[in-house]
């Protein structure tokens, strides 16, 4: 796993003086950088081996605007989690990878289309603090999953992340906590630009009402592009969270952000609003904020509005659907992408399980994934992507 390199001097010294003034801000930026993960539910040592076969249809392969070339294609994922869970420590990794089989193009053929890894560790000292480190790498032939953020299409083409994250929670009294994360992270795109970003947060977080928490925050950014000028900014927001009822939230978080020195157009922002059902959960969410795209020598904007909701239908059957939209916008292109996905999950088995699910997106603006920023203002890439996946793990206690 990579190291975290030098950590920039503005970094330690923003880090230093919002630490000071008491003002620690909220870890959620951050998780996009890595890969999903699955923590052991009891305590002891656990080592859960996995395997996923799955039949996919995509109707474009190659990410290009009409014609679009389709094929059929078998994924076979095999993975391994394993860890230790105690009330002070937690330590857990896991390893994943997915070989694909296609059916016409079997130049796409290969053993290692994706790989992904993590390892964490998670201490609670004492009551009130908790500390977490971890590291990951994702390896993929698709980059445009690592755009989390944009949901801009990019050409096939082998693409790799490292990240590295510590984190710590701080509670100084029942009503205050302070939040605060760093993240290291390093974006290598075969034939285009390496990019490393570093990116801290802090958050303090007090409850004023029995519903209502306020808190100041910051969030400091910088992203350095190989051969390209670095670029730095810094945000400071004010956060709200309001119980509309016991099972509904609202949350808001907003402020100015300076880029290299000028306030941007556009302000640093988070809304969500949160339901929870009998059996699922309903969430809407706004998002404004600065980030990187693969390929990309500049920062991008992007604004994004994305849903979600989770219920469980039948016992042991799970539906999920996830709609969202995405206004990206740089000083070389604009792009407006749409995107959703649907699944539904049923548990055959306490060891197997079959799913389903279909996932549309759909981009227009002056970006191409094949050339870039460049050629018509309005580009349009759509595709559709079918997906039927039989999965079987089983867990063991490692004595």
């Amino acid at each position: 796993m990579a190291g975290h390199g030098h950590i920039p001097s503005w970094l330690r010294v923003a880090f230093a003086q919002v630490f000071v003034a008491g003002v620690l801000l909220p870890t959620a930026a951050l998780a996009q950088l890595l890969p999903p993960t699955v923590v052991p539910a009891q305590a002891g040592n656990y080592l859960t081996p996995s395997l996923s076969v799955a039949e996919v249809y995509d109707d474009n392969v190659f990410f290009t605007p009409s014609p679009r070339t389709h094929d059929f294609l078998t994924r076979i994922s095999p993975g391994l989690n394993a860890g230790y869970q105690s009330a002070p420590l937690t330590v857990w990794g896991s390893y994943t990878f997915d070989s694909e089989i296609y059916s016409r193009h079997s130049e796409l053929t290969t053993p290692l289309v994706r790989q992904r890894g993590l390892i964490e560790l998670k201490a609670s000292p004492d009551q009130v603090l908790t500390l977490s480190v971890s590291g990951a790498y994702y390896q993929t032939r698709t980059p445009q999953e690592l755009n989390l953020t944009t949901g801009l299409a990019t050409s096939r083409v082998l693409a790799e992340r490292y990240t590295g994250s510590q984190a710590f929670t701080y509670r100084f009294d029942p009503l205050t906590t302070a939040k605060g994360d760093y993240t290291y992270a390093k974006d290598l795109l075969a034939g285009g630009i390496t990019i490393d970003s570093h990116i801290v947060n802090l958050v303090l977080d007090h409850r004023i009402t029995p519903r209502d928490t306020i808190g100041p925050g910051y969030t400091g950014r910088q992203f350095r592009f190989a051969g390209f000028p670095t670029i730095t900014s810094h945000a400071f927001t004010f956060g709200w969270s309001h119980d509309l009822t016991p099972l509904t939230t609202f949350t808001l978080r907003g402020g100015p952000r300076l880029t290299e020195g000028k306030v941007d157009r556009l302000p640093e922002a988070f809304a969500s609003i949160r339901h929870t059902l009998k059996r699922g959960e309903l969430s809407l969410s706004y998002a404004s904020t600065s980030t990187t795209a693969f390929g990309q020598a500049t920062a991008v904007r992007t604004q994004s509005i994305t849903g979600k909701a989770t219920t469980e239908l039948l016992p042991k059957l799970e539906l999920s659907a996830g709609p969202a939209v995405y206004w990206i916008s740089s000083d070389a292109f604009k792009a407006t992408a749409y995107s959703a996905l649907l699944q539904a999950t049923y548990q055959l088995t306490k060891m197997l399980a079959l799913a389903a699910s279909y996932q549309y997106s759909f981009q227009r603006g002056s970006f191409n994934p094949q050339t870039g920023p460049t050629g018509p203002p309005n580009v349009e890439i759509l595709h559709n992507i079918f997906l039927i996946r039989l999965t079987v793990i089983y867990p063991a206690r490692v004595d």
